[in-house]
């Protein structure tokens, strides 16, 4: 027997912070970088982390075993989701085991087709234009609350079929509602999240998830019941004509968990990335003048979107993994009830991968093309994230309409640190700028 292979055996976990676990909770939220960072420096590409009351987890960047999570059989790979399960729903695709998880996966992906996703580009350049109008010079704004309502916008109207304002009023208000410091935390203590009469904290959050829950069940029963159903392209007018093999449609419940992830996955996260990019493009005034004096290149625009995406991504762990049989990890064996988490955010800044990785440099993205194991803000394999195209959609063509029609500046001397949002993490003060003057 080999020494490496007796060491596989010898050690199932990686060496990794002693600090305690909420500690590590905190580091988690608050100073994700730092952790990575330091973690990386100290114990190598894998190592283990304790968040809170969460079981034990391997932290990874080590892009071989992150291949080999992301291809070969998805029935040896069981999602690692469960934390999202309250807020998403027992039947989103994101809980699903994976048989199951595949089939729904295949019903879902003609609504994120290339051209269909391509055809909401004028709705949300339209979207854009009419929040740039309210905009005045002098003004000092907060980009991301501004993000969000723009892009739940386009969540309504391109995957809910909908303009309606006072749909847009209560469903803002629930998110606002949601979006709070001790539900952040809550996604490293889901103790605190558990419906329960005793359970004083969880009761505001566990009420506004059933007005959600009732709003969005109104809206399939209005669709299933329109007349004008078969020629409807919004996503939810697909996935309720969608069959499997068997000639089955998706339940009430099923669409409504598939919306839920949609919204929350989609809305919040993508404002979050729009923020990021003005708060990077204004700190970074030579990049805007290159989008300008290319006159909106989708090509550059494009690099412009992956670099910001790389080098603050809004989900800092981009995927989770429970393997079903034990998986190799350079000269450690992870068991299968240890949780394989995918570190993004230390593959983005690994400067053997990325030259000068924390420099904003789009111009790296328009020279070579990252493999599938070296970029992942949308994650990979057989859970990537449906969304991705539109998600990406939307950030080019925010940010190109934005540098198109005013000029920023920032009111800080450097951009700002990360703060969590959710489960993502955004710019502290939501990306605070200044509008200096409107260019058309």
């Amino acid at each position: 027997m080999t020494s490496n292979h007796s060491a596989r055996h010898v050690c199932s976990l990686p060496p990794g912070p002693r600090l305690p676990r909420v500690a590590q909770a905190a580091l988690r939220l608050w100073s994700y970088s730092d952790l990575s960072d330091r973690g990386h420096q100290r114990y190598g590409d894998t190592f283990t982390v304790r968040f809170g009351t969460l079981p034990t987890a391997v932290l990874t960047r080590d892009r071989d075993a992150i291949r080999r999570l992301y291809t070969g059989d998805p029935l040896t790979k069981r999602h690692g989701n469960d934390l999202l399960r309250s807020l998403m729903g027992e039947r989103s695709v994101l809980m699903l085991e994976p048989t199951e998880h595949l089939t729904r996966r295949r019903m879902l992906l003609p609504s994120f087709h290339a051209e269909r996703i391509q055809s909401y580009a004028s709705l949300i350049e339209n979207l854009t234009r009419s929040e740039l109008e309210r905009w005045e010079p002098g003004a000092v704004l907060h980009v991301q609350p501004v993000a969000r309502t723009l892009t739940l916008n386009v969540i309504l109207q391109a995957v809910l079929g909908i303009s309606d304002v006072a749909v847009r009023r209560r469903l803002h208000r629930i998110f606002d509602a949601l979006n709070t410091p001790l539900n952040a935390f809550a996604w490293l203590v889901p103790q605190v999240t558990h419906r329960s009469r005793w359970n004083v904290l969880s009761r505001r959050p566990w009420h506004l998830k059933d007005e959600l829950d009732a709003l969005l069940l109104e809206r399939i029963a209005a669709t299933r019941a329109d007349a004008l159903l078969p020629q409807r392209g919004d996503i939810l007018a697909i996935m309720v004509r969608s069959r499997d093999e068997n000639g089955v449609g998706l339940t009430d419940e099923e669409l409504r968990d598939e919306l839920l992830t949609l919204i929350m996955a989609g809305h919040e996260t993508t404002a979050n990335a729009i923020a990021w990019g003005v708060e990077l493009l204004v700190h970074n005034p030579a990049v805007m003048v290159e989008v300008r004096d290319r006159e909106r290149d989708d090509i550059y625009l494009e690099a412009l979107a992956k670099e910001i995406l790389r080098i603050r991504s809004p989900f800092p762990v981009t995927s989770a993994r429970h393997i079903l049989e034990p998986f190799a990890i350079g000269e450690w064996t992870i068991h299968p009830d240890v949780m394989i988490l995918v570190d993004a955010y230390g593959v983005h800044h690994d400067p053997r991968i990325y030259d000068e990785p924390h420099v904003f440099h789009p111009e790296r993205f328009l020279t070579e093309s990252p493999d599938a194991y070296s970029f992942l803000p949308f994650g990979g394999g057989a859970h990537r994230c449906l969304g991705a195209s539109l998600a990406l959609l939307e950030l080019k063509t925010v940010l190109g309409a934005l540098l198109a029609h005013v000029e920023l500046a920032p009111t800080s001397t450097k951009p700002a640190r990360s703060v969590p949002c959710g489960p993502t993490v955004a710019p502290r003060a939501g990306a605070r700028v200044r509008v200096l003057s409107k260019l058309k």
